[in-house]
Order: structure tokens, then C-alpha cells, then sequence
């Protein structure tokens, strides 16, 4: 964790989180590199989705490990003195039993890792990909989930308040990406007292665990809002919790997309605050 944060608090052209051919990225890892050099990046984190023990498209598959530790150190050796490579990994928080906590995942020779939640377990303890298109995430709601929008929500945000408790992680990605398709599902969710005491929760548990709380930029140019959405950053801030904005890239032409956006943004919020080195 101390890795980031110096990061942090000595530059903001860095990338923490991008997906590549080795999970459900669109581009190589050399071209993300190379896209990110050419950007002026000087740090660039991979984080392919991690191997999970369910059926996902999205993720790594466990046999492709060894190969993709074998691109990143290549990619190292290939930037060193232009642009830290680092490797990590996107690591899914399922259960107690699989997340960046377990034994699996802390033996790995990543430099840092990131946790976050896809999955959402249904009434009958079936995991769920509750990201991605709202068509899908729909279709579930109705057939897996009951119609329960609000079981789906508190479920996602248990499971991200379990992750921070276990640990094992340095930053916590777009904790609530649940709400990109929720609130297409009813619109004034945001708006809810009990959704924002589950905003509430997260900022409480992410100060006490110590660890990075990501800004995800990736919907920003589509759809015009960020993980966590901007409405709470403030949030953030007043808790002293250190920011990290990331682009999720999965190409490389979209390695820095809306980061420049995201930290104007969060920088005029910051300027009550002393303290600006998590921006």
C-alpha cells in the first residue's frame, strides 16, 4: 500500500487499473504500454480481472497467470527509466472463501492489488455479474433476484464492506459500480436515505482500513458520471482518504480518458482542504 501512496503523493500521471488481452481488455499489453508511455505516463498498473473459481468470460483464466507475469516483466525491463510497469491484479471479492484476503492471492508476486465486487450472490446464494450491460443486469434483477432491487444493492455493498474488513488489498475499485445499472433500474435511488448510509458505511470502513479509494473514470464520456459518483467525493475528502483516478482502460486509446476531467473535478473540491496529495 505504501507503494501507492508515494505514488500518489509524488505524481498524477499514473494509471492504476487497465484490462488487456489477458482478461476482457480489447488491446495487448504492449499497446496499453505504449499508449500509456506516448500519453506521458510515467506509472501504469495491469490489472486483469482475476481467475475466480465460477464461470466468467471476464476473467483471467488460471492457466494464463504464468504467461501474463511473463508480459509484465518483459514490459518492465522494456520501460525501465521511462515508465514503471507494475502488476497487479483486479482481484473479485466472492465470500469469505475468494477474495484478495485468501491465502491464493497474497502469495502472488504483485506489486499491489485491487479489490473490488462484480458478483452479487441471490437469494439462493447463486453469484450474479451484476456489471456490465443494463439488458443483462435487467434480465437478472427480474429472474434471478426477484424483482428485489434493494436486496441486490445492500447484498453488493455487504460484500464490499466484507472486503474491506478482510483486507489483503491497496485499492478499492469503483465501490459503487452497482449504481450504474441500479439506478437505470429506478432512477431516484441515489436520492434514498438508506443508499447513502451504504455510501456512508464505505467511506467509514475505507478510512479505518487505510486503504486507496479509487476514482473510476471509465462511463465518464459515455454516460457522464464517475465511480463513486462525484456527488460523494466530498465524502472522501473529509474523511482524509487518499484518491487515486483511474481509467479502467480496456484500450489503448482510452488509457487516460477522463482522468484530466476527474482531477480538475476533484481538485476544486480539495481546495478547502490542506492537505492535497491523494489528488
Amino acid at each position: 500500500m505504501r507503494v501507492i501512496k508515494n505514488i500518489l503523493e509524488s505524481t498524477s500521471d499514473y494509471n492504476f487499473h487497465a484490462h488487456t488481452q489477458f482478461c476482457d481488455g480489447r488491446d495487448s499489453m504492449e499497446d496499453i504500454a505504449g499508449a500509456s508511455a506516448a500519453a506521458g505516463l510515467v506509472v501504469l498498473g495491469f490489472t486483469p480481472h482475476s481467475p475466480v473459481p465460477i464461470d466468467s468470460p471476464c476473467n483471467m483464466d488460471k492457466g494464463k497467470v504464468g504467461e501474463y507475469y511473463k508480459e509484465s516483466s518483459r514490459l518492465k525491463d522494456m520501460y525501465a527509466g521511462r515508465m514503471d510497469v507494475l502488476t497487479s491484479m483486479e482481484i473479485d471479492y466472492l465470500g469469505d472463501d475468494w477474495g484478495p484476503h485468501i491465502d491464493r492471492f497474497q502469495n502472488q508476486p504483485l506489486d499491489y492489488r485491487l479489490g473490488s465486487v462484480h458478483f452479487v450472490p441471490n437469494q439462493d446464494g447463486i453469484l450474479l455479474d451484476c456489471d456490465g450491460r443494463f439488458e443483462r443486469f435487467a434480465r437478472y434483477l427480474k429472474e434471478g433476484y426477484g424483482g428485489d432491487l434493494r436486496y441486490v444493492v445492500e447484498k453488493y455493498f455487504e460484500h464490499v464492506l466484507k472486503m474491506l474488513e478482510r483486507g489483503g488489498f491497496d485499492i478499492l475499485g469503483h465501490f459503487d459500480k452497482i449504481a450504474g445499472n441500479a439506478s437505470q433500474a429506478d432512477p431516484t435511488l441515489e436520492n434514498q436515505g438508506w443508499y447513502e448510509s451504504l455510501i456512508d458505511d464505505v467511506v467509514s470502513h475505507a478510512q479505518s482500513s487505510g486503504v486507496v479509494v479509487e476514482i473510476n473514470t471509465k462511463a465518464f464520456e459515455n454516460q457522464g458520471r464517475f465511480y463513486p459518483a462525484e456527488r460523494w467525493w466530498k465524502k472522501l475528502l473529509d474523511a482524509r482518504i487518499p484518491i487515486a483516478i483511474d481509467s479502467d482502460a480496456h484500450y489503448a486509446s482510452k488509457v487516460i480518458q477522463s482522468r484530466k476531467e476527474a482531477i480538475e473535478k476533484l481538485k476544486s473540491l480539495s481546495k478547502p482542504h490542506a492537505d492535497m496529495s491523494s489528488i
